[in-house]
């Protein structure tokens, strides 16, 4: 979680299926599932309207 610090660039850490342009967004704060408690990195992604919530280990940083 300290990784993903605010202003980070990131991506998705799965795969992309072949011919689809790999997602790179921006991470702009953490927040807490309010069922599981788990900590989550807030993500904008370039034409989202809202930051969307993501586990760390759905997510990777970008060189």
């Amino acid at each position: 979680m300290e990784n993903f610090t605010e202003n980070a660039d990131v991506t998705l850490a799965r795969p992309i299926p072949e011919g689809m342009l790999r997602p790179f967004g921006q991470v702009t704060g953490h927040a807490t599932d309010p069922f599981t408690g788990k900590r989550q990195v807030m993500v904008l992604w370039p034409g989202a309207l809202k930051s969307l919530p993501y586990d760390p280990d759905e997510l990777t940083l970008v060189d």
